[in-house]
């Protein structure tokens, strides 16, 4: 309890208190329990004074003289401390809210678990003071020292520690989440079991930091140092550390889903057990003598690579380079093929035949399917992507109109042509089935296409059969084309077949298809090409050839129709 003695010399005022002070100095002061309210003790001679419990609250303290003082459940809420002197004070589990301890000295003061919450300790020395289990929300600590401070279990959610040297500063356990780090030097410290989600640690200095098994979900890490960094294990999906230093850091069994690592340096890291689902980096992103056995291409430890084994030296490397080429088209609920040819004929005619080409075609459990692109490196990947999405839609819902005007087909025989679409077993036999001329490549098409109509004639060779020598060149040889019957045959019986093939697969979609509506769906399912080779050998063996390789005559006068129509010009 108070001392009443003491108690009157101080509410006597601090000029009368000081000079008591000086002539008891044996005397300490007991002033616990005290009811000091809103009174002014500024430049107040305290030092050592017993204040355990007093009631604080509002007090005007600024340059007061607390080194040596107990103060421990002290209530000093709001109360002015500007300036003072608290060194080796002990303030423990006092009442600090909003305090203002703006240039005050804390050095060695045991705060521990004192409510400093709102606090102003801006430009305070805290070197080698006890806050741990403090709670330190939204508390400005701009400025302040804070060099071998102990903050162990301390609550700095939201708190300001821009621009702080923290070197050897104890923060394992602390929660500083949203705290504002920018700046902040954090190197060597050994973070792990904070929570920094949400930090703001633009800037900072992480080199040689352990920050293993934390949540950095959502900090901000934009010009941070993280060079030699421990993250093993650390949570860093969705987090932006494009262009940071990552050199030798430990990334092993890090969440790196969804990250951005533009021009990121991760030389010398190690990647063993990460997870880098859907993770984004350019060709500026350095992975050179990544240290890495195995990564993991889906969250919770799923689709392992390499399946089985471990990389080898440099794998990774060229596996994730590789990668940086290609854009993975997904389809969940299947694939209707004719619509993603029209839509992928059409992306290439907007980013450039040579752009774009299918590199693989992955068939997924549930029908799912994934078809890789291969792209440039400096392509805009989410561009393609998107693109490649919108033009299949948009031919999907074109071909649905076309099924029912064209077909007449009913929605449950729409259902049954694109589940028969979606089998890629089924395209594969269509394609090992489908004379040669039906899939040669874009290019290969474009090659021969440009051949045979850039170059013609001088000479009108129509009655001229088929052999001419070009007078105008002196020691020309004579240039015989004549009509090759094993090579029109040949095209011919492909063609007879395919035809049937086609025929076939529209009786299983729509039996009671008109003459008209075959002929339709055969000629929306030959290219070009297929119909100019047919043409062209028609023309020399005559239109009546085609009957002897139609094997079912239920399908002769179809094809007939459908040859005739590849006859009239411009057709």
């Amino acid at each position: 309890m108070v001392n009443e003695e003491h108690y009157a010399w101080l509410n006597k005022g601090v000029q009368a208190w000081n000079n008591w002070r000086y002539h008891n100095l044996n005397i300490i002061p007991d002033l616990s329990d005290a009811d000091l309210n809103g009174a002014d003790l500024s430049d107040a001679d305290l030092n050592g004074a017993n204040l355990s419990n007093a009631h604080l609250s509002r007090t005007k303290l600024n340059g007061a003289d607390l080194s040596n003082a107990h103060l421990d459940g002290a209530d000093l809420g709001t109360a002015d401390l500007k300036g003072a002197n608290l060194t080796i004070a002990s303030l423990r589990g006092a009442n600090l809210v909003a305090a203002y301890f703006i240039r005050a000295s804390l050095r060695g003061a045991n705060l521990i678990g004192a409510n400093l919450i709102g606090a102003n300790l801006s430009y305070a020395d805290l070197m080698g003071a006890k806050l741990c289990d403090a709670d330190l929300m939204g508390a400005n600590l701009i400025g302040a020292n804070l060099i071998w401070v102990e903050l162990s279990g301390a609550n700095l959610n939201g708190a300001n520690l821009s621009r702080l040297d923290l070197s050897g500063t104890d923060l394992s356990g602390a929660n500083l989440s949203r705290a504002n780090l920018s700046v902040a030097n954090l190197s060597t410290l050994d973070l792990s079991g904070t929570d920094l989600t949400e930090a703001n640690l633009s800037g900072a200095n992480l080199s040689e930091a352990n920050l293993s098994t934390l949540d950095l979900s959502g900090a901000n890490l934009s010009g941070a140092n993280l060079r030699g960094i421990n993250l093993s294990g650390a949570n860093l999906s969705t987090l932006d550390i494009s262009g940071l230093d990552l050199s030798t850091a430990n990334l092993s069994t890090a969440n790196l889903s969804r990250t951005q690592a533009l021009k990121t340096d991760f030389s010398n890291a190690k990647f063993t057990g990460a997870c880098l689902e859907d993770w984004h980096i350019n060709s500026a992103t350095k992975l050179d003598d990544i240290d890495c056995q195995y990564v993991y291409l889906k969250s919770d430890f799923q689709e392992r690579r390499p399946s089985s084994g471990e990389f080898t030296p440099g794998e990774f490397t060229k596996l994730f380079q590789k990668a940086l080429e290609t854009v993975d088209l997904i389809f969940t609920g299947g694939i209707d093929w004719k619509a993603f040819l029209f839509s992928f004929q059409e992306l290439q005619a907007e980013y450039g035949e040579k752009n774009l080409s299918v590199q693989a075609i992955e068939k997924k459990s549930g029908g799912a399917f994934i078809i890789r692109l291969e792209v440039p490196p400096e392509a805009n990947k989410a561009d393609i992507e998107s693109q490649a999405k919108a033009l299949y839609e948009i031919q999907l819902k074109g071909l649905e109109a076309r099924y029912h005007a064209e077909l007449q087909a009913k929605n449950e025989q729409i259902v049954i042509y694109r589940q028969q679409n979606a089998s890629l077993e089924n395209v594969i036999n269509i394609l090992g089935n489908r004379p040669i001329q039906n899939i040669i490549t874009v290019t290969a098409q474009a090659q021969s296409e440009s051949m045979s109509e850039t170059y013609q004639s001088k000479y009108d060779q129509r009655n001229s059969n088929n052999q001419f020598v070009d007078t105008a060149q002196s020691g020309s040889n004579p240039t015989f084309n004549q009509y090759n019957s094993s090579e029109q045959k040949k095209t011919l019986a492909e063609a007879a077949s395919e035809i049937q093939k086609l025929l076939k697969q529209l009786e299983q979609t729509n039996p009671t298809a008109t003459e008209a509506e075959k002929v339709a769906y055969v000629n929306d399912e030959t290219t070009p090409s297929f119909k100019r080779r047919v043409v062209g050998a028609l023309q020399a063996g005559g239109e009546t050839v085609i009957d002897e390789f139609i094997l079912e005559n239920k399908y002769l006068k179809v094809a007939k129709a459908t040859i005739k129509g590849w006859l009239q010009p411009g057709s």
